[in-house]
């Protein structure tokens, strides 16, 4: 499958590297592309921890305007889904 570079600036740079290199220009992004990986891979991945998951989750929920809708939701509605009948206070 091919690949087409519409960057100006990417191509060039791919062509500078071929050139340096001596190589074709596939076998210049490959290299390039190789030697990324490996970088990347070599990386450690951190877990992320509840807190900046939930953290995360508040982002977006202000980023679509989530936080900004509370639901009107009661005990007793809790209690109609579980089938438990009302306590009386």
């Amino acid at each position: 499958m091919a690949i087409h570079i519409r960057n100006r600036a990417v191509e060039n740079r791919v062509r500078e590297l071929a050139a340096m290199t001596s190589e074709t220009l596939t076998a210049a992004i490959d290299g390039a592309v190789k030697l990324r990986l490996e970088h990347e891979r070599a990386k450690p991945r951190k877990r992320r921890t509840l807190e900046e998951m939930i953290a995360a989750n508040e982002e977006f929920r202000r980023a679509v305007g989530l936080d900004k809708q509370k639901p009107n939701v009661t005990k007793a509605d809790f209690d109609e889904l579980w089938g438990m009948d009302p306590v009386d206070d």
